[in-house]
């Protein structure tokens, strides 16, 4: 049944739905909305091709649809967990900015802080819990929220998040500061100025000034990645222009851009990018990214 709705998701979803929507000119065209997400991210609708599976490994074959002109290439740049960075920047984590400075496997590094082992001992299932519980704090998930993605019960969640927490100590100072600012003016900020009004906050349920906790945490964070990627993609356009390059940018993703071009310029292309895109904002631990080149999207990625 779980595979026939996979199947099925993806048809209906996709390979039915996408071709449907060619335009004339052999292309799909989605339009970018600036102002519908609440953190500033950039939205796509009709057709929305950020939501174009990349989890799963039958999910990530519809990326290989999607090929370049004749004679051309992808390229494709991705910032390397811009968020943990950033929280690890933003909390002035000395913990997490040094396992980033080591090149060290962030997931696997807060597993063994979490689950009290060393790095040898540590499994596939519990670094992919440790990777939820990552995002799980970046998102402002509760100790609910964590044992339904986890599919554990709550107490053992919480248990996680205060291991976590006592591990980095400064991000627990972050997020109690961010929700003690939110709640005194009413709002919370991206460390570009950008505000998000956090009502939530001074609310009297206590479900809801738990969703404005969330919320605000999640702005701080999020949103200055969706800040930190307008300013790549400003800079990346300029770059490309000031080169003289055909290549163009033809798709942003969350934390991903796509570039097309002829193929003897993808090498310079891929250069531009990756300089433009890691010197967006300085920080501490620094931006980095990964880049591939590919005749499609899956290739590229």
């Amino acid at each position: 049944i779980e595979r026939w709705r996979e199947l099925n998701q993806l048809a209906k979803t996709y390979l039915d739905a996408l071709p449907q929507l060619i335009a004339p000119d052999g292309r799909i065209h989605t339009t970018f909305n600036q102002v519908a997400a609440t953190t500033g991210r950039l939205s796509s609708n009709n057709p929305n091709l950020q939501n174009i599976p990349i989890r799963t490994e039958l999910g990530r074959e519809i990326r290989a649809c999607f090929v370049a002109e004749s004679g051309n290439l992808l390229v494709s740049v991705d910032y390397s967990q811009v968020e943990l960075r950033l929280l690890a920047h933003i909390a002035g984590e000395d913990v997490l900015k040094e396992i980033f400075r080591k090149g060290e496997d962030v997931h696997t590094a807060t597993a063994c802080r979490v689950f009290g082992v060393t790095p040898n001992q540590i499994d596939p299932g519990m670094r992919s819990k440790a990777k939820m519980i990552n995002y799980g704090i970046v998102y402002g998930l509760s100790a609910w929220g964590m044992a339904d993605r986890l599919d554990i019960p709550q107490d053992e969640a919480d248990e996680f998040i205060q291991r976590y927490l006592a591990g980095f100590p400064a991000v627990a100072k972050f997020i109690e500061a961010t929700i003690a600012q939110g709640t005194e003016h009413g709002y919370v900020s991206t460390l570009f100025g950008r505000r998000r009004q956090v009502p939530e906050l001074r609310a009297r349920r206590w479900e809801l000034r738990r969703q404005g906790e969330r919320f605000a945490v999640n702005m701080v964070i999020q949103g200055t990645a969706a800040d930190i990627m307008k300013v790549a993609m400003v800079r990346c356009d300029e770059a490309l222009k000031a080169a003289g390059v055909r290549s163009r940018m033809v798709l942003q993703i969350h934390d991903e851009l796509l570039f097309e071009g002829p193929a003897e310029e993808a090498d310079q292309v891929r250069g531009i990018a990756c300089e433009q895109m890691s010197t967006a904002f300085e920080m501490d631990p620094p931006l980095a990214v990964e880049a591939g080149v590919g005749e499609d999207w899956l290739a590229a990625k």
